[in-house]
């Protein structure tokens, strides 16, 4: 049968439609599908200001406030951060790996990065300035990437004290006193100032004025936290909240983690030299989604949870700049992605669980 060009043009436009619903043809790797419908801004809430918090040691904060910190950006997380200090400000390296991820993508157009400066800040100035943010910034989605934990602002001090001793330490090549300091931050934050609160955290709106803001603006905002970098089994504040998807760290760049989470080995789950040589010990907090935590900055090769968490970011702004605010939600109208199960889920086992409409919008590994 001889067909016509339109007909010949017909026929193979089906085919070919055909043979990308049965997974014949795939997206090359690095190319993103074309979005941009919607104008998104993800604010990059973080520490821009220095990467010490020795500064604030002395300053005074009212009775019982909480203060947003990059623990990260301290002496006794280097392990999660980098092999050697880093002096740049932690805000400036996340802010960094989203610009890069925005313009390879080629979204500039749609996607817009807006820091906010978390730097001494108790967590309802930061509530106020994200809510500043977000009137100065008009879009159809907001994504909120939020790389810190909540402490009390008390504790700051003894934080401080902490980061000084162990940096002396770790200049005087003193291993055993730096890894003993270092065990001793950890007790400290996972007995004291991190308790887990799972099923208060996930089920409250009002713990925090931080929470409470982001428990009020759902149909537009979507928050995304790092889960941490103290090898806990939970996510810190704000990671653990209802309202916000806690992010955990593998190896690796991109989006492939290269594997399942593991639950007793904790493989793939970003790791570090432990005090027995040749042993590993796990770095990442568990989180609700599992992304490789590797970034090859300027300044260094740099890894944690707080450079997974830009990775989710960005892929749901993607999301958010083709469907606006019609992305798949819970009951309680918060991102779909929010599970309340710290179980270190692949994107790509997340997506199909909770967001399947999410799938073709999602960057190549």
């Amino acid at each position: 049968m001889i067909h016509s060009n339109t007909t010949l043009a017909r026929w193979i436009r089906i085919a070919l439609l055909a043979a990308l619903a049965l997974g014949m043809f795939a997206v090359p790797r690095g190319v993103t599908r074309a979005q941009g419908e919607h104008q998104v801004v993800i604010l990059v809430v973080d520490d821009f200001t220095s990467a010490d918090i020795a500064d604030l040691a002395g300053e005074s904060f009212e009775p019982e406030a909480a203060c947003a910190v990059s623990l990260e950006g301290q002496a006794f997380a280097i392990r999660g951060v980098a092999a050697n200090p880093i002096l740049v400000p932690h805000g400036e390296l996340v802010l960094a790996e989203l610009e890069e991820l925005v313009a390879d993508a080629g979204a500039e157009g749609f996607i817009t990065l807006v820091p906010v400066d978390i730097h001494g800040a108790t967590t309802d100035e930061v509530a106020a300035r994200i809510e500043d943010a977000l009137d100065e910034h008009p879009a159809d989605v907001y994504v909120v990437n939020m790389s810190f934990a909540i402490i009390p602002c008390e504790y700051l001090q003894a934080l401080a004290e902490f980061g000084g001793q162990l940096l002396d330490a770790r200049n005087a090549k003193n291993l055993n006193r730096y890894r003993s300091l270092f065990q001793r931050a950890v007790v400290f934050y996972n007995g004291t100032v991190f308790p887990a609160m799972s099923q208060k955290a996930q089920t409250e709106t009002d713990l925090d004025p931080l929470q409470s803001l982001l428990a009020a603006r759902t149909a537009d905002v979507i928050a995304v936290a790092a889960a941490g970098n103290f090898g806990l089994d939970y996510p810190f504040w704000p990671g653990a909240w209802g309202q916000v998807i806690s992010v955990s760290a593998s190896r690796g760049m991109g989006y492939d983690t290269g594997g399942p989470w593991n639950k007793q080995q904790d493989t793939p789950l970003l790791t570090a030299e432990s005090e027995r040589p040749g042993q590993q010990k796990r770095i990442s907090n568990y989180g609700e989604i599992m992304l490789p935590g590797e970034y090859a900055s300027e300044h260094g090769e740099v890894s944690g949870t707080s450079f997974a968490a830009p990775r989710l970011s960005f892929a749901l702004a993607l999301y958010a700049s083709a469907v606006g605010t019609d992305f798949c939600r819970t009951p309680d109208g918060v991102i779909a992605l929010v599970s309340g199960d710290w179980n270190n889920r692949t994107l790509q086992q997340a997506i199909q669980a909770s967001c399947p409409a999410m799938a073709p919008f999602l960057p190549a590994p």
